[in-house]
C-alpha cells in the first residue's frame, strides 16, 4: 500500500479578543480571558450583557485600503489572520506558487453584520435601493474568496460551515486536499463574528450565561466548573499553514507539528441543542482514531467544553469513549472560557495544540474554581509543563457534528 503524504503545520496566525500572537499564547497561559461588556450593540436590559470581541488588531495592517472599503469585517478578520500565517511560515506566494497553494476557510456564519445590514435596508427601501456592492458580501464563500484575491493564491479553494464544528472541519479538509495530491500547501482554519441577531438568538434559547459567579462582578465561562451555568459568545479568525512534510523540509521551514489526520462522526442531538452524554463516540469514531500514528500517545487534549451543562457533560463522556482507559492520563484544556465559542474556536484549538507540541506547555482552563466531581478527566487546573508527544483537538456542535484532530510531534 502507498504511504500517504505526511502533512506538517507550519504558520499560525491569530485575530483573537486575547489579541494576535504572541500575546494570544501569552494570555491564555496566564489564565486570562477576553470578555468585555457589549458597547457595540444593544445587548437589552438585562445579562447576559458580555462577549469576547477580538482586540489589537488593525486590519489596515494587513489589506490594502482599496481591498479594505470593500470587504466585509468578518473576511477582514480572516485575510488578516492568514497574512499573519504566511508571514509565521516565510512562505512564498510568488505567481510560480499560486497554483500549489490553496485555501479552506470554516464559518457557522460568517458576515452576520453586514448581513443584518442589508436585510435591514432591504425590508426598509425594498431591493431596488439596496446597495448592489455589499450583496457579495452576505455570501459563506466570500472570505475564502478574499483570501485567494489577495494572496493570489490558484489552488483549491473550499468554504466549511459545520456549526461550532467549522475550523475543525477546514483543518479535516485541507487536510484531505494535501494527501490526495490538489495542493502542496493549504492556508486552513476559521472564524466567526459576534453580531446582534447571534447574540439575543442564544440569549432567547437560554444557551448564554445569564448571572454573575459569587465574588465577582463580571459574567464568567470556567469549562468543566460544577457552578458552570452557560457559555460566551466570542468572536476572531485562527488560520494555519499546512504543507506537505517534503514540501516544507525542502524549503527549510519551521514545523510546529505534523497533522497526524482526524476522526468524524455525527452523534444524535436535536438540532438546537448539544448532545447528551449517552450519544459520547460511537465505536466507528474511536476506531478512526486508533488507525492513525501517535493515538496511543496522546499527552493533551484541548477540548470543545464551553461552560454549558450539556455540552460539558457530553464533551467529558465523548473523550472518554474515544480514548478508552487513557483518556484519565491526558491532560485537558479549552479555549472557550478564555475566548468564547464561535465558530472558528477550534481553529484557534488547533493553534494551541500545535504551540503545546511546540513549547512542552498547556495554559489552564480559566476561571476553573469547582471541577465538577462527575467529569473523571485530568483537568489543567494550572499552567503545566508536560512532555506532549500527541495532542488531540475535539470539537462537538449543536446537532451532533463531532470531529477530532491529531496533532503529534514532526
Amino acid at each position: 500500500m502507498r504511504e500517504l503524504p505526511r502533512v506538517v503545520v507550519t504558520g499560525l496566525g491569530v485575530v483573537s479578543p486575547l489579541g494576535p500572537l504572541p500575546a494570544f499564547w501569552e494570555d491564555l497561559r496566564a489564565g486570562a480571558n477576553g470578555f468585555t461588556p457589549i458597547d457595540w450593540f444593544d445587548p437589552g436590559p438585562t445579562p447576559p450583557s458580555t462577549a469576547a470581541r477580538v482586540r489589537d488588531w488593525q486590519p489596515k495592517d494587513h489589506i490594502k485600503p482599496a481591498a479594505l472599503r470593500r470587504m466585509d469585517r468578518f473576511s477582514q478578520m480572516v485575510v488578516s489572520a492568514c497574512r499573519m500565517a504566511v508571514a509565521d511560515a516565510r512562505l512564498d506566494l510568488s505567481p510560480a506558487r499560486a497554483e500549489e497553494t490553496g485555501v479552506v476557510v470554516g464559518a457557522a456564519y460568517g458576515n452576520l453584520t453586514e448581513t443584518e445590514a442589508f436585510l435591514r435596508g432591504l425590508i426598509v427601501k425594498g431591493p431596488a435601493l439596496v446597495n448592489p456592492m455589499v450583496f457579495p458580501n452576505l455570501v459563506l464563500n466570500a472570505a475564502a474568496g478574499y483570501v485567494a484575491i489577495e494572496l493570489g493564491l490558484r489552488g483549491p479553494n473550499f468554504t466549511v460551515c459545520r456549526n461550532e464544528t467549522s475550523g475543525e472541519a477546514a483543518v479535516a479538509l485541507a487536510y484531505d486536499t494535501i494527501v490526495c495530491g490538489h495542493a502542496d500547501v493549504v492556508i486552513a482554519g476559521g472564524g466567526d463574528e459576534v453580531s446582534p441577531v447571534l447574540f439575543h438568538v442564544n440569549k432567547d434559547l437560554g444557551a448564554l450565561s445569564p448571572g454573575r459567579r459569587a465574588g465577582t462582578d463580571h459574567e464568567w465561562s470556567s469549562p468543566f466548573d460544577r457552578d458552570r451555568n452557560g457559555m460566551i459568545l466570542g468572536e476572531g479568525a485562527a488560520m494555519l499553514v499546512l504543507e506537505r512534510e517534503e514540501h516544507a523540509r525542502a524549503r527549510g521551514a519551521t514545523v510546529y507539528a505534523e497533522l497526524a489526520g482526524y476522526a468524524t462522526c455525527t452523534v444524535p442531538s436535536k438540532p438546537l441543542l448539544w448532545p447528551g452524554p449517552a450519544a459520547a463516540a460511537p465505536r466507528a469514531m474511536a476506531a478512526q482514531l486508533r488507525a492513525l500514528r501517535g493515538a496511543d500517545e496522546i499527552d493533551a487534549i484541548v477540548s470543545c467544553a464551553n461552560s454549558s451543562r450539556d455540552l460539558d457533560a457530553f464533551e467529558a463522556a465523548h473523550l472518554a469513549g474515544l480514548l478508552g482507559e487513557s483518556a484519565g492520563r491526558a491532560l485537558v484544556t479549552s479555549v472557550k472560557g478564555a475566548v468564547g465559542e464561535f465558530g472558528g474556536s477550534g481553529a484557534l484549538g488547533t493553534v494551541v495544540a500545535a504551540l503545546a507540541l511546540r513549547d512542552g506547555l498547556l495554559p489552564p482552563l480559566a476561571a476553573l474554581r469547582r471541577p465538577d466531581p462527575a467529569c473523571t478527566l485530568r483537568l489543567a487546573t494550572d499552567i503545566a509543563t508536560i512532555s506532549v508527544r500527541a495532542a488531540l483537538v475535539s470539537g462537538s456542535a449543536r446537532g451532533g457534528a463531532c470531529t477530532a484532530l491529531l496533532l503529534r510531534q514532526p
